[in-house]
Formats: structure tokens, sequence, C-alpha cells
């Protein structure tokens, strides 16, 4: 399964970003990632997919995971054997492959982005917690050690942005599997 998501706004170098920072990311993402559930090959599987594991037979594997009181909805996750690649496009005001300097750190900033792409761990729940909505938060990744690839492009971004950190990101996405289920082969083939 491929697809790419689009998040346009601040990256800061990950010792810059703070939690809020990061989760505001996650929530930006997030509509993206549940507009996935309504299309193929995801929409088949989504009713028993979006429920917490407890909730289900045995048979069916749900991919909700609460942390405090917020319940977040990974993509690609241990449980369902799942694993991903990314590549990553930023548009960026500085001149192409300007990695430091100037707003240019990338690898501080991928760090952020991973981040903001994986469930909080569960030591940070306390900052994210989200009793006024009982829906998900859709993420891509349950945590950042299901990606198996990683590469990362910079070229200018061509219009104003309006802070150093501003950018354009171009996340491709191919999910595959660490090893082939009845549960995940939907999604994978």
């Amino acid at each position: 399964m491929k697809f790419r998501l689009l998040y346009e706004g601040p990256i800061a170098p990950r010792q810059r970003a703070s939690l809020v920072d990061i989760h505001s990311i996650r929530t930006a993402l997030a509509p993206q990632i549940r507009e996935l559930w309504q299309h193929s090959p995801l929409r088949s599987d989504a009713e028993k997919m979006l429920k917490e594991q407890y909730d289900i037979p045995a048979s069916q594997i749900g991919i909700l995971e609460t942390r405090g009181t917020t319940v977040f909805a990974p993509l690609v996750s241990k449980r369902l054997d799942l694993m991903c690649e990314l590549d990553i496009v930023f548009l960026r005001r500085q001149a192409p492959g300007q990695l430091i300097g100037e707003g240019g750190d990338i690898d501080n900033r991928i760090k952020t982005l991973l981040d903001a792409l994986s469930m909080p761990p569960p030591a940070q729940q306390k900052h994210f917690e989200n009793a006024v909505s009982s829906d998900p938060i859709h993420c891509l990744l349950q945590d950042d050690s299901l990606v198996t690839k990683l590469s990362v492009e910079t070229d200018r971004l061509l219009r104003p942005a309006e802070n150093e950190h501003d950018l354009v990101a171009i996340i491709g996405a191919k999910i595959s599997a660490s090893r082939l289920t009845f549960i995940n082969i939907g999604i994978v083939n």
C-alpha cells in the first residue's frame, strides 16, 4: 500500500520543538490518515480494525490504543506485523541541499516529523489529554522503530513562509508486512 501525506507549516528542529509543537503536527496530519480508512484497501477492514483490541473477537485485531484519556489509531503497528518506508520531500525557503544553519538542520527536523507521525510514548501521555473528543487521533506509526527505510530530499519552496521553520513536507509512505497474516494481507496487497 502506497500513499502520500502533505503537511504545510512549521517543523522546528527536535531540540527546539516542544511536545505541543509535535502534537500539533500529529493532529494536522490525522484527518488525512483518517481519510485513508474511507478508501480501498482499508475501507473493507475499517469497522473491525478501528476498535480497541479487547472489544472484538480474538480472530480480529483492533488497532486503537489509549494513552491517558486519548485514543490513537496507528495504521502501522507491531500488532498488525506492518512496517513502513518513508520518502520525504521538504520544500523550504533555503537553497536545495542546505542541511545545516539558517533553517537547515534537516536531521533534527526529521526527528520532529518522525515523532509527529508516531503515537506519543506513554511517558508523554499527560501532555495529550483529549477528554473532549471520543474520536481517535489517527497517526501513521505506533512508533518510529517500524520505519525500515527513510529517504529525504530538500528543494526550494517558491512562495513566502511565515517563519524560518515553515515548510511543505510531502511524505510518501509504503506499507509492507514484516510477516504476512490474514489480518494484514488486505492492506499490503
